[in-house]
């Protein structure tokens, strides 16, 4: 991939990051001034499952900022659109979707294929134990 385009999902990065911490920091400051006192429970309880839900969101959030400062990371040290299993070269249009694919899609699909058989050896083991 040529050094422009590679600058280009840089900076596009940078900036989704630069928006998920202005978001988290709208979320932290709304929390803090929000009114904890309810006199119905009902209200109560829908405030903290809001609160609850907001927090949730806000984790997926941070893992992305942490997946975009790695993916960062990557293209200033000269990584960016290097398979972390194989070490062959990652698509260009597979970086142009998801800037943050660390594996080809060849090892990508074994990846896959491997938890779906993993995901059913504990299945089967799980029935087995459940009907003895």
């Amino acid at each position: 991939m040529k050094q422009e385009k590679i600058q280009v999902i840089r900076q596009a990065l940078v900036k989704k990051m630069e928006e998920l911490w202005s978001s988290a920091d709208r979320t932290i400051s709304k929390m803090k001034t929000a009114d904890g006192n309810y006199a119905d429970p009902f209200d109560q309880a829908a405030i903290e499952s809001n609160k609850y839900v907001e927090l949730a969101c806000r984790d997926r959030e941070r893992e992305l900022i942490l997946d975009i400062k790695e993916t960062i990371m990557r293209i200033d040290r000269g990584l960016f659109g290097i398979c972390d299993h194989c070490g062959r070269v990652i698509h260009e249009k597979r970086l142009l979707i998801e800037p943050m694919s660390r594996l080809c899609m060849a090892c990508q699909e074994q990846r896959e294929i491997d938890k779906k058989q993993k995901k059913r050896r504990l299945a089967v083991r799980e029935m087995s134990y459940n009907y003895v």
